[in-house]
């Protein structure tokens, strides 16, 4: 099972992570970070095996990671390039016709196409009862690939995105207001993408995400995909403790797919 978060920069995707892989685990469910879920399901794969056969214990995390980013994630995205060739067209055209920096451009797409990999490599690999938690999926993708400080998000563009995208088992949206989102971003330090900007590009990036995030939580609630929303206005145990009570009841669905 595949679950995704999507929100703003800020938002608190990656703070609610860890909350909803402890739902689940006290359910009695194997629930897996992206990280926690390569060194899982590497130790399924032959390389992998032998990793664990040859190196010590406490070698063979970092290892299987080096084999799985330097081998396994290439062939599986690869793989997902082949399977998904409409939407592989699109991204690139995309990022084409943008006015961003080159560099910009590169980071874009290289991210996109390893969380690719890594979806393809999980769904191949992926056993009954296991539930793999993105904070970043193929909906918030979109924020990346059309979102700039300097450009307006194309709707167009950004639904025969998501019409293309493979469909995740559960989508997470957080929401925060943006001035909640602008303080958390400079709490923690910009991150790669928006450093070097000015404080009104920060914001105006901030602003543009935000549109995207609409436009894809419209498209996925019409379109019938499964989404819990929670708000996180507050402190992060609040929210995590919100989002548990909105999971709690999904159990039944979440049960019927797994």
């Amino acid at each position: 099972m595949i679950v995704e978060f999507l929100g703003n920069s800020g938002a608190g995707k990656s703070t609610l992570v860890p909350a909803s892989i402890q739902f689940w685990r006290d359910k009695g469910l194997t629930a897996m970070s992206v990280t926690e879920a390569i060194h899982h399901h590497m130790r399924r794969t032959v390389l992998g095996r032998v990793v664990c056969w040859l190196a010590p214990r406490a070698w063979q995390g970092p290892i299987l990671w080096r084999v799985f980013s330097h081998t396994t994630a290439k062939l599986h995205s690869a793989a997902f390039a082949l399977r998904h060739v409409q939407l592989t067209r699109h991204v690139l055209a995309s990022q084409l016709r943008r006015k961003i920096p080159r560099q910009h451009r590169r980071l874009i797409l290289r991210l996109f196409f390893n969380m690719a990999g890594q979806r393809h490599f999980f769904e191949s690999r992926s056993r009954s009862g296991e539930i793999i938690v993105f904070d970043e999926g193929f909906v918030h993708r979109a924020v990346h690939l059309f979102v700039s400080e300097s450009e307006r998000p194309d709707p167009k563009r950004v639904l025969a995105y998501l019409e293309l995208v493979p469909r995740s088992d559960l989508v997470i949206l957080v929401q925060a207001p943006l001035k909640v989102c602008l303080e958390r971003i400079y709490e923690r330090g910009l991150q790669v993408r928006l450093r070097g900007l000015k404080a009104e590009e920060v914001a105006r990036f901030v602003e543009h995400a935000e549109e995207v995030i609409n436009i894809a939580s419209q498209y996925i609630n019409k379109a019938g995909w499964q989404v819990i929303e929670v708000e996180n206005n507050s402190d992060a145990a609040t929210c995590a403790a919100g989002l548990c009570r909105n999971l709690e009841g999904y159990r039944p669905f979440i049960k019927q797919l797994i």
